[in-house]
């Protein structure tokens, strides 16, 4: 059993994805949340970079077309800002649809900070300050995250542009 510890949550893991403090509310009583932990936790993406909506869709276990309706109703996760160059696509962050899944008992930093002690970076003191600092110097390193420079590269070629 590992827990996880910050001066205003308290994250206790029971068994991978069986989070106790974790309370979905609205649509996302439908998600498995589960699966979305396990999956999220294991892969080589980290929670804080967009992912596309079909990635999400399969983060979440549902169809892209189930994603898109919470997206028009405004019922599900957070959509990151409309990038120019892109088409049409929509982006979410994984630690986004964490907090959105948590009820908002788990915030994206949160997320991140588990996710980096999982990938075996651990924070000497955990808040917000210290796992944005962490972010920060992990961006800054070329090819740490290969599976996703592409990606992301093109992202943020957008973004500056």
């Amino acid at each position: 059993m590992q827990t996880y510890i910050s001066s205003n949550y308290h994250f206790e893991e029971k068994e991978v994805g069986q989070l106790d403090s974790w309370t979905p509310k609205g649509i996302a009583r439908h998600v498995d949340a589960k699966h979305f932990f396990s999956v999220a936790m294991t892969t080589n993406l980290p929670p804080w970079r967009p992912i596309p909506s079909r990635l999400a869709a399969r983060f979440l276990g549902t169809s892209l077309q189930s994603l898109a309706n919470w997206r028009m109703r405004d019922l599900g996760p957070a959509t990151e800002p409309m990038r120019r160059g892109q088409g049409n696509r929509i982006y979410y962050r994984p630690d986004k649809i964490a907090e959105w899944l948590s009820g908002g008992k788990c915030s994206d930093w949160q997320f991140s900070a588990l996710w980096l002690q999982r990938m075996g970076m651990p924070l000497d003191v955990i808040s917000e300050d210290a796992v944005r600092e962490r972010i920060a110097q992990l961006e800054g390193v070329n090819n740490l995250f290969p599976a996703v420079n592409r990606l992301w590269r093109n992202f943020r070629e957008v973004e500056a542009a």
